[in-house]
């Protein structure tokens, strides 16, 4: 059972509570709207890591963005539209 204070931990860092996307998916604790909450929090994360990789600084971590976008298809979630200039930050 994933505790109270776990779910508010999961919503600002989900690699802390989760090994993998898929996890957040598989949660039977989590509702659909929490479930995307902390698939969002986690592409954010997946975004801002490929763009501080490109950058030198990161010591080569494994973004997490493709596995993030896959388990927010299979919560059927819609896709972030980005508007404006292109960036691994988003919308």
């Amino acid at each position: 059972m994933l505790a109270s204070k776990d779910k508010k931990k999961a919503l600002t860092n989900p690699s802390s509570v989760f090994k993998h996307p898929a996890d957040v998916v598989a949660c039977k604790d989590l509702d659909k709207t929490e479930k995307a909450a902390i698939l969002k929090q986690w592409e954010l994360d997946a975004r801002l890591l490929q763009v501080a990789t490109e950058e030198g600084m990161t010591e080569g971590e494994r973004s997490l963005f493709a596995d993030v976008k896959k388990a927010q298809e299979k919560l059927d979630l819609p896709v972030l539209e980005e508007d404006g200039v292109p960036t691994k930050s988003g919308p």
